[in-house]
């Protein structure tokens, strides 16, 4: 369970915002926004009145005790009841039960305006005659408040970061295995040390397989005197990392080590410009004179990296063109990478946290030889 002041003062973050616009009623479905609120996902809603506390709606035996467990906030519960004949069944939705208690509510904020199907629920059951309440997006509150990390927030991504390495270096990966197979058993590990589940499904994309930047896993296996990149992560009591490595199974040639150290300065080099303050573009751009100088820039073919926490992929890009501006706390990847038809690709990334003075790598440690599997 998260700590009941970490989750109080996020709530009394969204309720001063919600007094600044005049918001009687905040829901919230999306299920990153309402473990971040309410210290978990197993709930239909999370529903914030200006004016008194915080609870949660659930589904009698489809998660209602789970929350109980994980959040500090009352539950109320769901339950259905189907008797023997159609005229029997009592299943009042989600926002009747919230329309009961919450009826008079004039302005509504919530996180799902993509879903018309809920907002026109919504909108049917806070109706008073010709007139409905007034529904807004909470989206971009939401994204402010989870985009710096707070330091409990940041120690469960070390956590995650951790576990992440140590499953990794735990590994013993020999020529012959297939992608597939070294992907399960990384994921394994992982969850035996502690991760709730992979951040995402791991990549393991050898030999040509490594042009693809987010390949699918094959049974392929691997052979001697080709490229092994490997992209994953932890998922850590909600919380992600990501991080990807590139190797090369026996003596590398010289084209592979010379685009290698140029993908390793380009990522080394953005590291120093992942610091507060900087404009968000300006670690992508400094990442693309490196490769430029080495020709390589046509083959950067995505952004430098993106904001991650409780989702592995969150709000802003590190990208040129881009707008907006870095604050220490923030947390995001740094991943130049490289993709050449025909040949491979390479991809170097960690987790970094936003600096004062420069980018703080979460899964440094993680070797960046690509000679690691050498026998």
């Amino acid at each position: 369970m998260y700590p009941r002041s970490e989750l109080d003062s996020r709530i009394r973050r969204l309720k001063r915002w919600m007094g600044r616009r005049g918001i009687d009623l905040s829901l919230v479905n999306t299920p990153s926004n309402m473990l971040y609120l309410a210290g978990t996902s197993e709930a239909q809603l999370l529903v914030v009145p200006l004016d008194d506390d915080p609870y949660l709606v659930s589904r009698y035996a489809f998660g209602d005790e789970i929350a109980r467990e994980r959040s500090p906030y009352h539950v109320e519960v769901q339950r259905p009841f189907y008797g023997t004949s159609g005229r029997e069944v009592v299943n009042p939705s989600v926002y009747d039960l919230i329309a009961e208690r919450h009826g008079d509510a004039k302005r509504i904020a919530v996180d799902f305006l993509s879903s018309q199907d809920q907002v026109e629920k919504v909108r049917k059951r806070f109706k008073r005659g010709k007139k409905s309440a007034a529904i807004v997006s909470m989206d971009d509150q939401l994204r402010r408040m989870r985009i710096v990390k707070s330091e409990y927030e940041l120690g469960l991504m070390k956590e995650s970061a951790s576990i992440a390495m140590r499953a990794f270096e735990s590994l013993e990966i020999r020529v012959g295995m297939t992608e597939r197979e070294i992907a399960n058993l990384l994921e394994f590990k992982m969850r035996e040390l502690g991760a709730d589940e992979p951040s995402f499904p791991t990549i393991v994309a050898s030999g040509a397989n490594s042009f693809n930047a987010h390949h699918v896993n094959t049974e392929r296996r691997i052979g001697e005197g080709e490229i092994l990149l490997i992209d994953f992560g932890a998922r850590y009591k909600g919380y992600c990392s990501d991080m990807t490595r590139t190797f090369y199974l026996g003596r590398p040639p010289d084209n592979f080590s010379d685009r290698y150290e140029a993908v390793l300065n380009a990522q080394l080099r953005a590291l120093d410009f992942i610091r507060d303050g900087v404009p968000m573009e300006r670690p992508d751009i400094e990442a693309r004179k490196v490769l430029k100088e080495h020709g390589l820039l046509e083959y950067f073919v995505h952004s430098l990296g993106h904001g991650i926490g409780i989702d592995i992929h969150e709000f802003f890009r590190l990208l040129v063109g881009r707008g907006g501006k870095l604050q220490e706390g923030m947390t995001v990847t740094d991943e130049p990478g490289i993709y050449i038809k025909g040949w491979g690709g390479i991809r170097i990334e960690d987790t970094v946290i936003v600096g004062k003075n420069r980018g703080i790598p979460l899964t440094e440690k993680l070797s960046k030889d690509p000679d690691y599997f050498r026998r």
